[in-house]
């Protein structure tokens, strides 16, 4: 009996030390850094973090903007890297009396804590702390934001996704970001079949006319809605894009057939200047969806006799497709409409698309 109560006795005192460790493992994971006084909840930065954007309340991010920002952050966030915060201090609100929401990394992240202190310091009344940060809002909200940097390495990495400009159709006829597609926000339930058929595979990235446009947003929630599971908003939209990836001039190398582009120019061109042309891919959308040229638009080929006076010609205009054949249909309809109209060409050459918008161009003989 004594050698029982002794092997008990044992084993509570094993178990209380046991506890301790825990405890202290517990007391040593707390955050190093000095914690701000006022913690929000996601429920509280999701009501703020909607387009349009509220009037007095602005969303901080405080991580860097390489790589964190533009891999990924909450719609309508000012980056203000708290490495960088002295600096970029005008970018806070010229009111101090509106609300102010930092976040980072998340609840071992100290930048969001720090920058708040050094907000509040300069005066700033109404500052808070989300202190779950980027990562418990991706997890937790419908979609997400991202910056253009982030959109232009998937293009040239030639991933798969599926790039969506919601304006009116004219704005993007008029001038779009490569290899985006059109479906306007108002269009959206008449043009959802446009959209690809796994709804958990390819990511959709919306976008529209910058940062004080709501479409691509009300976009991407219609999306979440149907069943898409990846989800984005690239939201400084085409004026980003031109701003930061504008294409320059550039004079086409026709190929031997009447209207045909040169195979072996545009292939460099398409590597090494896309942005210098305008190329139309006029196969049918479920057809672009499996593959394409990383910065073709689609425009299935009945369009283009519809939407010909709508085509921008500020840059050549290449049509192309699976073999020539609607490519230069396209081409033929297209001056048709336009008789006058200079540097317009079609692809003459058998493509095959593969994974990631990857490309095989085959000329024909």
């Amino acid at each position: 009996m004594f050698r029982k109560l002794v092997s008990i006795a044992v084993i509570l005192a094993c178990a209380v030390v046991a506890m301790a460790g825990v405890g202290l493992a517990e007391e040593t994971k707390k955050p190093v850094f000095k914690e701000f006084h006022s913690i929000v909840e996601y429920d509280v930065v999701a009501k703020y973090a909607v387009m349009p954007k509220p009037k007095g309340v602005m969303i901080v991010d405080s991580r860097p903007y390489k790589p964190k920002y533009v891999d990924g952050y909450i719609p309508t966030a000012v980056s203000i890297p708290t490495s960088q915060f002295d600096k970029l201090v005008d970018r806070l609100p010229a009111d101090k009396n509106d609300m102010v929401i930092f976040y980072c990394g998340g609840f071992h992240c100290g930048l969001s804590h720090k920058a708040a202190w050094k907000a509040e310091k300069l005066g700033y009344t109404n500052v808070h702390v989300y202190a779950a940060g980027f990562p418990d809002y991706k997890k937790r909200a419908l979609y997400y934001s991202i910056g253009l940097e982030n959109l232009h390495a998937r293009m040239t990495k030639g991933e798969k996704y599926m790039l969506v400009d919601a304006r009116p159709y004219q704005k993007f006829l008029a001038g779009a970001i490569p290899s985006a597609i059109g479906i306007p926000e108002r269009e959206f339930a008449d043009k959802r079949s446009m959209l690809p058929i796994g709804k958990g595979d390819v990511p959709l990235i919306y976008y529209c006319g910058g940062h004080a446009c709501a479409l691509s947003h009300k976009s991407a929630i219609k999306a979440r809605y149907l069943g898409y599971t990846k989800v984005m908003v690239a939201e400084a939209g085409y004026p980003g894009w031109k701003e930061m990836f504008g294409g320059a001039d550039t004079a086409v190398k026709a190929g031997a057939a009447e209207g045909a582009v040169d195979t072996e120019w545009f292939l460099a061109t398409i590597k090494d200047n896309p942005d210098s042309i305008l190329l139309i891919d006029v196969r049918d959308p479920e057809e672009f969806a499996a593959g394409h040229f990383p910065t073709a638009i689609n425009m299935p080929v009945d369009m283009v006799e519809k939407k010909a006076s709508d085509i921008p010609t500020d840059k050549p205009i290449v049509f192309s497709c699976a073999t020539g054949a609607r490519a230069g249909e396209a081409y033929y309809l297209y001056m048709d409409m336009i008789p006058d109209a200079k540097n317009v060409f079609y692809l003459e050459a058998t493509n095959e698309f593969g994974a990631e918008n990857t490309y095989e161009v085959h000329p024909n003989k």
